[in-house]
C-alpha cells in the first residue's frame, strides 16, 4: 500500500471535502479523487460518503483512519530515527591534540564521524552556528550561548629541550633560565598559547625571548630539534624524537587544559560521553 494515499485520506478527513483537501495538498481535484477511489479499491469498503455538501468518514473510514494514523506516525518516527543515526558529526580538533582524540575516539563505537583540523576559536564559531557539532581545543576564555564545555585533561607545562641543551641536564629548569632563551611557538591557538604560557613569566617578572614562530606543533618540535629554541607547547603525550626531552620547570606555570567543546542542542550523546570518560582517565 503506498503511505500517500493513507496521507491523502488524512488530509481529505481532515479537510471535510475534495476541493479544500487538493488545495491543501497542491494536487488536482480529480487526481486526488481518482487516487482515493484506488485507496478504497485496494482496502476494499468506503472510507468516505460523498454528498453535494463534501465528504465525511463512514464507520469503516473511521476504523481504518485510528489505525493507519498510528501506523504513518510510527513510520515517520523510523524514518527520522534512521536518518538521525545515518548522519555524519563533524569533531573539530585543535592542533597538538592528536593523542587526545585518539583516546577520544577508542571510546566511541559508531563510524558516522568526520574529524577535521581547526583552531578552538573557529570550533567555538562553527558550533555556535551549527556547522560543528563538537571539539577539542585549549580552555578558551568565555563561550556564547549554546556552546557547552567539558575539561578532559590538564597537562603540566614542561620545556620541550634538544638533549645537547646546556638546560637539557638539568631535573627541572626556573622560568629565569629560559627566559633568555629563544621560545618557539605555534601559530596555530598562539593566543590561547600566549595567554597559558607567558603568565608564568608575567607572574615572576621575567621577559621571555620569543624565537620564530612555527605554523603547527609538529614544526615546533621540528625546530626544537633543529637547535632553535625551546618549546612549552608541547605536552607530554606526544611522540617526539630521541633527541629531545621534557624538562620540568620548578616554578607553578598554568597548565595546559583541553577542554571538549559541543553544541547543546546536537545529539552528539556518545561524543559527551567519551569525553566524560576521558575526563575521568585524565
Amino acid at each position: 500500500m503506498d503511505l500517500r494515499y493513507v496521507r491523502y485520506a488524512m488530509a481529505i478527513a481532515r479537510a471535510g471535502s475534495l476541493r479544500r483537501a487538493a488545495a491543501a495538498l497542491h494536487i488536482a481535484q480529480p487526481t486526488l479523487s481518482e487516487q482515493l477511489r484506488a485507496l478504497e479499491k485496494e482496502i476494499g469498503v468506503e472510507l468516505f460518503s460523498r454528498s453535494s455538501s463534501g465528504v465525511q468518514l463512514t464507520e469503516a473510514g473511521e476504523a481504518f483512519l485510528a489505525q493507519a494514523t498510528v501506523a504513518v506516525d510510527a513510520f515517520e518516527r523510523a524514518v527520522a530515527a534512521a536518518r538521525s543515526k545515518g548522519e555524519t558529526a563533524r569533531l573539530g580538533v585543535a592542533d597538538g591534540l592528536a593523542d587526545v582524540v585518539a583516546r577520544l575516539l577508542s571510546q566511541l563505537h559508531t563510524g558516522r564521524l568526520r574529524v577535521a583540523p581547526m583552531g578552538t576559536a573557529e570550533q567555538i564559531v562553527s558550533i555556535a552556528d551549527g556547522t560543528l557539532q563538537a571539539g577539542l581545543g585549549y580552555a578558551p576564555g568565555s563561550l556564547p550561548r549554546g556552546v557547552a564545555r567539558m575539561l578532559v585533561h590538564r597537562f603540566p607545562v614542561r620545556a620541550l629541550l634538544h638533549r645537547e641543551h646546556h638546560l637539557a641536564a638539568h631535573d627541572a629548569v626556573s622560568l629565569s633560565d629560559l627566559a633568555g632563551e629563544p621560545l618557539v611557538m605555534p601559530e596555530s591557538d598562539a593566543v590561547a598559547g600566549a595567554r597559558r604560557f607567558l603568565e608564568g613569566f608575567v607572574r615572576h617578572r621575567l621577559h621571555p625571548r620569543l624565537g620564530p614562530s612555527a605554523a603547527t606543533h609538529d614544526l615546533v618540535i621540528n625546530m626544537v630539534e633543529e637547535g632553535t629554541g625551546y618549546g612549552l607547547c608541547v605536552h607530554e603525550g606526544t611522540t617526539i624524537p630521541d633527541t629531545l626531552v621534557f624538562v620540568p620547570i620548578k616554578e607553578d606555570v598554568p597548565p595546559l587544559e583541553v577542554v571538549f567543546l559541543w553544541n547543546r542542542q546536537a545529539d552528539v550523546h556518545e561524543l559527551v560521553s567519551a569525553a566524560r570518560h576521558l575526563a575521568r582517565s585524565g
